[in-house]
């Protein structure tokens, strides 16, 4: 059986954060680089010119200038055609680096509203950060890391007021399985993540075999992942944004004790807390 791939984030990556100006030629052969596949990161795609069509969970988008279109983490997505004169921004996000207000956001939209025209008040500010980002990003700058973060922090707030007036503009599909899980998503935000699978299944009034096929069947990942993924996002924040020890961390997020905490945190990173935090650091 055929897998659909995930990939991870580029390794040219400043501190959880790509980003590159892709032309109307990379655009074009876009489809003939990557069939069709997921990525456990939050993708921008800022149209500058012509148009782009792409396929997010078996829903064609047609983007066109100024538009932004945001790709959540695991969604299946596949560039399907592009105009000759087609180029933007591709832009690249570790979950852990977008505030929890943000995220919310974010990960609230259906897909129908993942796609949004840049309002005219937002255009020039926005677009001058962008294209500061990318600049800081190709430079040489002692600081670059540092000045790469401060500026992607001022563009996801600018990102967020965009999204935050969504409204749905096309018709999607909707299914049981995507409805479980977005309300799955919304009680981890509730609950915390050290809450049972059982116990989620209970909230929704389904059996946890149930929970977990619909969760499965919408992301191709496990009720136990998604719990884990919520826990290795927050350690993520609070080894990157705090100097709090990995102990202190540990027992922040309920870990009574926290060589578990770090060995699981290896075992689902494949790095240690620390070398995570040096390396995003650098």
């Amino acid at each position: 059986m055929k897998k659909i791939p995930i990939y991870n984030q580029s390794p040219e990556a400043v501190g959880g954060i790509f980003i590159a100006y892709h032309s109307a030629e990379d655009l074009a052969n876009f489809d003939n680089k990557l069939e069709a596949h997921r990525d456990d990161f939050f993708i921008f795609f800022v149209l500058t010119k012509g148009q782009a069509i792409l396929k997010c969970d078996m829903i064609n988008i047609e983007i066109n200038p100024i538009d932004v279109m945001m790709i959540k983490p695991l969604q299946i997505h596949h560039g399907q055609d592009g105009s000759k004169d087609a180029a933007g921004y591709y832009i690249g996000v570790a979950p852990f680096l977008i505030p929890n207000n943000c995220i919310e956001i974010f990960q609230n939209l259906k897909i129908s509203e993942q796609l949004k025209t840049i309002d005219l008040a937002y255009q020039e500010e926005l677009l001058d950060t962008i294209d500061l980002l990318h600049r800081s990003f190709k430079s040489a700058n002692p600081n670059r890391t540092q000045i790469i973060n401060g500026l992607f922090n001022a563009l996801v707030y600018h990102l967020a007021n965009v999204y935050s007036g969504s409204k749905v503009q096309t018709k999607e599909l909707k299914n049981q399985s995507a409805l479980i899980y977005s309300n799955f998503k919304k009680l981890i935000s509730e609950y915390g993540f050290l809450k049972s699978p059982s116990y989620f299944a209970k909230k929704l009034n389904i059996t946890t075999s149930h929970l977990n096929d619909c969760v499965k069947a919408s992301t191709g990942k496990s009720v136990t992942y998604w719990l884990q993924n919520a826990m290795i996002t927050e350690a993520q924040r609070l080894l990157y944004y705090t100097e709090n020890e990995v102990k202190e961390i540990a027992f922040t997020l309920g870990f009574e004790d926290h060589t578990y905490f770090s060995r699981l945190f290896k075992k689902i990173t494949k790095e240690t807390p620390l070398a995570f935090r040096k390396k995003f650091r650098e």
